[in-house]
Parts: structure tokens; C-alpha cells; sequence
């Protein structure tokens, strides 16, 4: 039935920019994924069958999995797809919604903006002693640089929302569909 489906996303943003830098960031998102797969599958197969265990595959998980969630946080911020629960939202009064996800998006991109920062001077602290990981010796100063700029974007990117939002740019939605009426 049409109703139960959740509704479509609606992308205010329709700049060949904004699709390129989402297409980028889903490509490496999704390729990191696969890398991960594969590893996974040669880890298995040499664990069970062979005996052998790929030496640092739990490393790579970590920071492979790492790469694919800051990948694409900045796209899921600026397209609103983060998980949501909308249980308050029957009884929320609907023209108080914009306010709302204006405060929510402030808020949001302010905490953003406070982990990219921390992150940056992690990285920075990771740098200086060289830290790595402890099998491979994979530096982890990059990867927190990856990790802080992603926050950033992903941080102006709510800036966005907020202002697209006190701008009525932005459509608000529930997963109820009676509510997007």
C-alpha cells in the first residue's frame, strides 16, 4: 500500500556540486565496503580452511570501518537521512517543526563542529608521537585528519539545513505518512 511507504526523500539541493561531492563520497564509502568484504572473506577462508589468519584484519576492519561512516556523514547530514525517531511528532504542533529543526540542526552542527576540532587534535597528538596501529603500523594521524574534516563538512552541512530551514527551503517529513500532509 502507498501509505505504509515511508516518504521519498526530498533533496533541496540541487547543485552539480552537492551531487558530485555525494556520488564521491558514496563511491568511497561503498568501495571501502567491498574492500572490506573481500578482506573479510580471505580472512574467513584462511582462518577455517587453510589455518592461517590474515595477519592485521582486525586493524583494517577498524579503520575501514571508520573511513565508511565519516565518508559519508556529510551527505547524510545535508540530505537529513539520519535515523530518526519521530515519536513525539504525532503530538508535536506542525508549524513548530521548522523552529525545531532549526535548533536541531544548530545544535548538531555546533557538536560537529566540536568533534572535528578534538578530532584535529588527536590527530595532531598522533602525529607528533607517531602512533600506529600496533600490528601493521598503519599511522593514525591520517585517518583522524579523514575523520575531523569529514566532521567539519558534515558540521557545515547542518549549518545548511538550519539556514534552508529558517529560509523554508526545506521540507519537514515523519515516517508518518499522515503527518506529511
Amino acid at each position: 500500500m502507498a501509505d505504509d511507504a515511508p516518504p521519498e526523500t526530498h533533496d533541496d539541493t540541487d547543485g552539480q556540486p552537492d551531487k558530485l561531492f555525494g556520488w564521491l563520497t558514496d563511491g568511497l564509502s561503498a568501495f571501502v565496503l567491498f574492500a572490506l568484504m573481500v578482506m573479510t572473506c580471505v580472512d574467513v577462508f584462511g582462518r577455517e580452511i587453510l589455518n592461517t589468519p590474515l595477519n592485521g584484519a582486525t586493524e583494517l576492519t577498524q579503520l575501514m570501518m571508520g573511513v565508511i561512516v565519516f565518508a559519508v556523514l556529510p551527505v547524510v547530514s545535508l540530505r537529513e537521512e539520519h535515523i530518526t525517531v519521530d515519536l513525539l511528532d504525532k503530538w508535536f504542533p506542525r508549524r513548530l517543526a521548522p523552529p525545531r529543526q532549526v535548533i536541531l540542526n544548530l545544535m548538531a552542527g555546533i557538536m560537529m563542529a566540536i568533534v572535528c576540532w578534538r578530532v584535529w587534535v588527536i590527530g595532531e597528538f598522533q602525529i607528533e608521537y607517531g602512533d600506529g596501529t600496533e600490528f601493521l603500523e598503519i599511522p593514525l594521524g591520517p585517518v583522524s585528519y579523514f575523520i575531523s574534516i569529514m566532521s567539519g563538512i558534515a558540521a557545515f552541512a547542518l549549518f545548511i539545513n538550519a539556514y534552508r530551514h529558517i529560509t523554508g527551503r526545506a521540507e519537514i517529513r515523519s515516517q508518518d505518512p499522515r503527518l506529511n500532509q
